[in-house]
């Protein structure tokens, strides 16, 4: 698409290795063949002086005259006398006229690319169920690392590691009364679900992606979109439409990572919930670079990162990593 390329933030990658028995594993990818990304090139033509076509004309015009006049007169007297007289006058007259005319042309093309999608209407998906990891926006295997104030509504919760494992000053502020649970029976609950949640959203199948795409500039509807290479908004933002459908789903199972872009944003049309919108995101990391506005349930599998001033209107859901934050504000959906 288009496609899809830049500078990409570095992400965290991890190779943690759950040890308790609610790690999850990757459920296998579904195929689907419904929607493509093409790249359209539009002609702009321009024609600007500077070719090489080159008309000569010569004319060459030659006019010669010649007058001869023999004048003899022959006088006798007693004797012979003969006197002869010529006169020979010639005028040569010689017209070149050389005429050059020299004309250019240079023609332009400019190829313009459209980042465009064409998708078929999908089977309508059900929720998937989270279970008690709905409790908290931010939940994470290794532990939470911040800097800056960044603040949450939602609460959050680590499994198995303990309050030692949230780093960073100043501390996260929880504005809306959620539940913070830090190495107990509850998070360690919440992380079995969210396993189980996160096998539920690879289990789906529906469309598929081309290897490494940019959403960016697409608007998309309901369904289940599968990447088995890399997933970017980076070119655009990209607008999740749920063509008037209040319950409607969006899957995104990606393989690889997720990188969200500097001031990228995914926009929902009313009147799509963040609730129902699910990253499933199996590589090392998933980031969220500077300024980005994202919405849904990020469930990675391992780390999720969070650049300067990046929000979230939905839950960060990292199973066997780590959640670093910048800056950041973190709603619940």
């Amino acid at each position: 698409m288009v496609l899809f390329p830049v500078a990409f933030m570095a992400g965290c990658s991890h190779s943690n290795t759950p040890t308790s028995a609610n790690a999850a594993t990757s459920t296998p990818t579904p195929t689907a063949t419904l929607v493509s990304l093409t790249n359209t090139p539009t002609k702009t033509p321009t024609n600007t002086p500077g070719g090489a076509a080159t008309n000569t004309a010569t004319s060459t015009a030659t006019h010669t005259s010649t007058s001869t006049a023999t004048n003899t007169s022959t006088n006798t007297t007693g004797g012979v006398a003969t006197n002869t007289a010529t006169n020979t006058a010639s005028n040569t007259v010689t017209n070149t006229a050389t005429n050059t005319a020299t004309q250019t042309a240079t023609s332009t093309a400019t190829n313009t690319a459209t980042n465009t999608a064409t998708a078929t209407a999908q089977t309508a998906q059900a929720t998937i169920d989270l279970g008690t990891a709905a409790n908290y926006v931010i939940l994470s295997y290794t532990g939470i690392s911040n800097s800056g104030p960044s603040t949450t509504c939602g609460g959050y919760g680590v499994y198995p590691d303990g309050q030692t494992s949230i780093t960073g000053s100043p501390a996260i502020v929880e504005n809306c009364g959620g539940a913070i649970d830090v190495g107990d029976p509850a998070a360690l609950a919440a992380q079995g679900d969210s396993a189980t949640a996160y096998g539920v959203a690879n289990s789906r199948s529906g469309a598929t992606l081309p290897p490494d795409a940019d959403l960016g500039g697409l608007t998309l509807y309901p369904g289940v979109y599968t990447e088995s290479g890399n997933l970017f908004v980076q070119s655009a933002d990209v607008t999740l439409d749920p063509q008037g459908d209040a319950n409607a789903v969006f899957i995104f199972q990606v393989a690889g990572y997720m990188e969200v872009f500097t001031s990228r944003n995914v926009i929902l049309t009313a009147p799509l919930k963040a609730s129902n919108v699910y990253w499933a995101v199996a590589g090392s990391y998933c980031a969220l670079d500077s300024y980005c506005s994202m919405y849904g349930v990020i469930m990675a599998y391992e780390s999720i990162t969070f650049g300067t001033g990046a929000t979230l209107t939905g839950r960060a859901l990292a199973q066997n990593g780590d959640v670093t934050l910048l800056t950041n504000n973190i709603t619940h959906p």
